[in-house]
C-alpha cells in the first residue's frame, strides 16, 4: 500500500514532468501504440462478439439447428433443406426435445404507405419458447397458432413497429396486408431482442404464423435454402446420435418417394445454433485477430528500442539516484512510471479511435460478420486494452532496467570522453531490426494472401452487360388473371413501347440471383447434380449481351399451354457433360421423363454470391413470365411513378413491387469483398509504417552513435557514396537475416495451414515475388535516410559534438 502511494504521489509525478520535457519521445510512443491499440481494440470487439460472448438465448449451447445433407453419386453438400423432412424431425419426440419450423417469407406491407419489402420468417410458436423473446407489447404464437392451424397472425418487430407502424400501440389486434394476405398483429418484440442469423446476416422485420398445410408428403419438391429448424435435443442425445437416426429416417421417407433419382440420399448434418450463425466468420475473424497480434509485435519492437534509448539517456541521472540509495526496484517504479503514463494515454486515445472506427464501419461490419447488429466497444474489450497497456508498460520498464548495470551505475558519474557514454549494445540494435523485418515480412504475406483474391473477385467481369439494366418485379394485388402468361406479354409489349426503354426480358429472378438451384438429370435419368438455375425467354441474352458460343436462343413461346422442350447451358457445364463432343442436340432433364433438347451453349458467368467459388456451372429453361417479373434495360433514366403509370394503364392493380439497378445489387455483392481489402491494405499500410518507423529510429540511433567515427572517415578524405555505402552493407545485414527468417516462417506457417489444418490457401504467388521487393525497399529507405543525414553535415562538426 505505501508502495503505491509513493508510486502514485512521487514516481508519477516526476515521471510526468520528466516526459513533459521529452514531447518528441512521448508523441512517438503514443502515436505508435494508440494506433495499434486501436486496430488491436477493433479486433478483439469483433472476435469478442463473434466468437467468445454467448448466444443471448437460455441455455443457448443446448441449441442446434436442423441442417441436412444431400448427397449424389456419393458427393455430399449441405445448405438445403426439404420442409417435409423438417417435419418428419419437428414430430420426432425420442431425439428431439422441443423444435421450431422456420420458413423465410419475405414480402410486401402493402396497407402501408411506399408498399415497403419486409423479411419476414414463417415460424412455429416453439421459436420464441425456445428463444425466450421478450415482448414490447402484446404475446407470440401459441399453440392454437401452430403448424396446421391455418391461423394468419403476425408478430412485429421492434423497429418494423417504430418505423411503419408510428409505434402506435393499438396495433395490436390491428390486421395488416403482407403480400396478398391479411394478417393479424398479435405482438411486438422487444427493442433488446437480437433473432438468430440462421439464414443470413439480415435483419428479420417480423415472424408470422404458417399458413399452409406442411405434411410428410407435401414439400419433396421444394430444396431451398430458406427452411430450416431451432430445436434441443431430449437429455442425453448427442448430437451424432441425432444425426444418424434421424438423418436415415428422413431419407427412408426420401427413398420412398415415386421417381427418385439412383444414386441420391438425404440426411440430417446438425450443428450448434451459434456454429450455424457464425459460418465463415470465424476464420476471417481469427485471421484479422492473427494480422493484428503480428502488427503489436512490430510496435513492441519500437517501443523496446525508444524505451532502450530512453533508459541509455537517463542513465547518469540513475546514477546519481544510485549513489543517494536508490535501489534497482526504485529505478524500476521510476521507468515504469513512465511507461505507464505514455501507454494509458495511448490506451484512451486508441479506444476512441476504435470506437469511431466501429461506427464508421458499423453496416459494412454487420454485412461481414454474424452478431454485429449492434456495433459497440464491449466491456470486455476494453478491459482487456487496459490490461495489454499495463502489461506493455511493466515489459518495456523491466527491459530498460534489465540493461542497467546497477553496480556500474557509480562509475558512470565519472564517465566522460568520446563515446564513453551509455549505448544499446550492436547486437540487441541487429535483433531489434531483424525482428521488425521478420515480423512485417510475415503479416506482408498473410495479408497478400486475402488481398490477392479480393482484388482478383472485385475485378472480375461477370460476364453479363448491367449497365442501365433493371429489376421489376410487378405486383398484381388482387387482380386474378385468367391467363398469366398473356398478361405477362402484354405488360412486356408495353414496357417496350416506352421511349425510355430499349429492351425487356421476362425472367423468374434477378439476373444475379445465383443460389436458385435445381437438379439435373441426363437422358437415362442419371443423377448429374444440383446446378444453378435460370428462367429466362428467348431475348434474355440479346439484353445482357450474354455471349451464345453454340447453337442458338430458344424458341418463343406461344400461349400458356406451351410445354418446354428446349435448354441452353454454360459452358463449364457442357464441358463436364461432354467433354469435347458437342453439347447441341443432346438430351437433359430436369425433372425424369420430361427431356429437354440442348439448343445452346453460352459463356460462363462470374457473379459474387458469398461462395468461395462462382457457380460457372449453370442451365437456363423457357420461362413463360408467369410471376410478372422482367429485366428492364433503359436508355437513361427512368422514374418509378411513370414505370407505375403506365402499368396503371393496362390494369389499375397493377404496381411497381421492385425496380432495382443490378448495378447496385453488384455493388452490393461486392461489398464483403471490398471491406477485406479495405482492411487487409491498412493493415499492409500500418505493418510497413511502423516496421519503417522502427527501422529508421533503430539505424538512426547506430549512426548517431557512430557519427564520430564517420566524422573521422570523413575529415581523413574518404567519399561520401563510400561512407554511405558501408554504413548501408553493415545496416542490411541485420534486414537480410529478418527477411529469411520472415519466409521461412511464413512457408512453415503454409505448410501447416494447408497439409495439416486443411486451410485453403487462395493467394497467388506472385505476391511473394511483390511482397519482397517493397519490404526490401521500406528497409533501404530507413537505413539509407539516418545515415545520408550525418554525412550531409560538416564532418568537424560532427567532431566538436563528441
Amino acid at each position: 500500500m505505501k508502495w503505491l502511494q509513493h508510486f502514485f504521489k512521487h514516481d508519477v509525478k516526476l515521471a510526468m514532468v520528466s516526459l513533459m520535457k521529452l514531447p518528441g519521445f512521448s508523441l512517438t510512443v503514443i502515436s505508435t501504440l494508440a494506433i495499434t491499440l486501436a486496430a488491436l481494440a477493433v479486433v478483439l470487439n469483433i472476435n469478442y462478439l463473434v466468437l467468445g460472448k454467448a448466444l443471448p438465448y437460455p441455455d443457448s449451447d443446448s441449441l442446434i439447428t436442423t441442417d441436412q445433407s444431400e448427397t449424389i453419386n456419393g458427393e455430399t453438400q449441405y445448405g438445403f433443406q426439404i420442409l417435409s423432412a423438417q417435419f418428419k424431425i419437428y414430430t420426432n419426440t425420442t431425439h428431439i426435445d422441443k423444435m421450431a419450423l422456420m420458413s423465410l417469407h419475405g414480402d410486401k406491407l402493402n396497407d402501408v404507405a411506399g408498399s415497403p419489402y419486409v423479411e419476414g420468417v414463417k415460424v412455429t410458436p416453439e421459436y420464441f419458447t425456445l428463444l425466450d423473446v421478450p415482448m414490447h407489447l402484446g404475446r407470440y404464437l401459441t399453440a392454437a397458432q401452430g403448424l396446421n392451424a391455418k391461423q394468419q397472425v403476425v408478430v412485429l418487430s421492434y423497429p418494423i413497429w417504430q418505423k411503419h407502424f408510428a409505434s402506435d400501440p393499438s396495433v395490436i389486434g390491428q390486421y395488416t396486408r403482407i403480400g396478398n394476405d391479411n394478417y393479424q398483429i398479435i405482438g411486438v418484440s422487444a427493442a433488446s431482442f437480437i433473432p438468430p442469423e440462421v439464414f443470413g446476416n439480415f435483419p428479420v422485420d417480423l415472424w408470422l404464423s404458417f399458413n399452409e398445410e406442411v405434411s410428410l408428403t407435401s414439400h419433396w419438391n421444394a430444396i431451398t435454402g430458406g427452411v430450416n429448424g431451432i430445436a434441443r435435443l431430449k437429455p442425453g442425445v448427442t448430437l451424432a446420435q441425432a444425426s444418424s437416426v434421424l438423418g436415415e429416417q428422413i431419407n427412408a421417407l426420401y427413398q420412398g418417394r415415386e421417381a427418385v433419382a439412383a444414386n441420391t440420399a438425404i440426411g440430417a448434418h446438425f450443428v450448434p445454433l451459434k456454429a450455424k450463425i457464425i459460418a465463415d466468420s470465424s476464420a476471417m475473424a481469427l485471421m484479422l485477430l492473427a494480422g493484428v497480434i503480428t502488427l503489436l509485435f512490430i510496435a513492441i519492437t519500437n517501443m523496446t528500442n525508444l524505451f532502450l534509448s530512453r533508459a541509455a539517456q537517463k542513465q547518469r541521472v540513475m546514477a546519481i539516484q544510485a549513489a543517494l540509495g536508490a535501489l534497482p526496484k526504485h529505478l524500476l517504479s521510476s521507468m515504469f512510471a513512465e511507461a505507464l503514463i505514455l501507454c494509458l494515454a495511448a490506451c484512451v486515445i486508441g479506444l476512441i479511435m476504435a470506437g469511431w472506427v466501429m461506427l464508421w464501419l458499423e453496416q459494412d461490419l454487420h454485412y461481414m460478420f454474424a452478431r454485429l447488429q449492434q456495433v459497440q466497444l464491449d466491456v470486455v474489450t476494453v478491459v482487456v486494452s487496459f490490461l495489454v497497456s499495463i502489461g506493455l508498460a511493466l515489459v518495456m520498464a523491466t527491459l530498460s532496467c534489465a540493461r542497467i548495470n546497477y553496480v556500474a551505475l557509480n562509475c558512470q558519474l565519472q564517465g566522460s570522453g568520446k563515446g564513453t557514454g551509455a549505448q544499446i549494445s550492436t547486437t540487441t540494435r541487429h535483433v531489434l531490426v531483424a525482428t521488425q523485418v521478420g515480423l512485417a515480412t510475415v503479416l506482408l504475406f498473410g495479408a497478400t494472401s486475402l488481398l490477392s483474391p479480393a482484388i482478383e473477385r472485385l475485378q472480375k467481369p461477370t460476364g453479363l452487360n448491367t449497365d442501365n439494366v433493371y429489376y421489376l418485379s410487378v405486383d398484381e394485388g388482387l387482380l386474378a388473371p385468367a391467363d398469366r402468361f398473356a398478361l405477362s406479354q402484354q405488360i412486356k409489349q408495353s414496357l417496350i413501347r416506352m421511349p425510355q426503354i430499349s429492351d425487356v426480358a421476362s425472367t423468374e429472378a434477378s439476373a444475379l440471383a445465383m443460389g436458385w438451384e435445381n437438379y439435373l438429370y441426363d437422358d437415362q435419368a442419371k443423377m448429374q447434380g444440383i446446378v444453378s438455375t435460370g428462367y429466362v425467354d428467348s431475348g434474355h441474352f440479346a439484353l445482357f449481351e450474354h455471349p451464345i458460343l453454340a447453337g442458338r436462343t430458344f424458341v418463343e413461346f406461344t400461349s400458356s399451354h406451351s410445354i418446354p422442350t428446349e435448354i441452353i447451358i454454360s459452358q463449364s457445364l457442357a464441358q463436364r457433360l461432354f467433354g469435347q463432343q458437342s453439347a447441341i442436340g443432346k438430351t437433359l432433364q430436369v425433372q425424369p421423363e420430361n427431356p429437354l433438347t440442348v439448343v445452346g451453349v453460352v459463356s460462363d458467368i462470374y457473379v459474387p454470391d458469398g461462395r468461395r467459388e462462382y457457380a460457372k456451372e449453370r442451365y437456363y429453361v423457357p420461362y413463360r413470365g408467369n410471376n410478372l417479373r422482367f429485366s428492364v434495360k433503359v436508355k437513361g433514366s427512368l422514374a418509378i411513378d411513370v414505370l407505375q403509370a403506365q402499368l396503371k394503364q393496362i390494369d389499375a392493380h397493377l404496381t411497381v413491387g421492385q425496380f432495382t439497378p443490378l448495378a447496385q445489387s453488384l455493388e452490393n455483392r461486392l461489398r464483403e469483398t471490398k471491406l477485406v481489402a479495405i482492411l487487409t491494405i491498412n493493415l499492409i499500410a500500418l505493418a510497413l509504417s511502423l516496421a519503417a518507423a522502427g527501422i529508421y529510429g533503430v539505424l538512426s540511433y547506430s549512426v548517431q552513435m557512430r557519427r564520430y567515427e564517420l566524422g573521422i572517415h570523413l575529415s581523413l578524405g574518404a567519399h561520401t557514396h563510400t561512407v554511405i555505402n558501408m554504413v548501408l552493407k553493415q545496416s542490411m545485414r541485420p534486414v537480410i537475416a529478418g527477411l529469411i527468417a520472415g519466409v521461412l516462417f511464413a512457408v512453415m506457417a503454409y505448410l501447416l495451414l494447408t497439409r495439416i489444418a486443411g486451410v485453403a490457401f487462395e493467394g497467388q504467388i506472385i505476391m511473394v515475388f511483390i511482397t519482397l521487393p517493397v519490404m526490401l525497399l521500406i528497409a533501404s529507405l530507413a537505413c539509407y535516410l539516418p545515415v545520408k543525414k550525418v554525412v550531409a553535415g560538416d564532418p568537424l562538426q560532427a567532431l566538436r559534438i563528441e
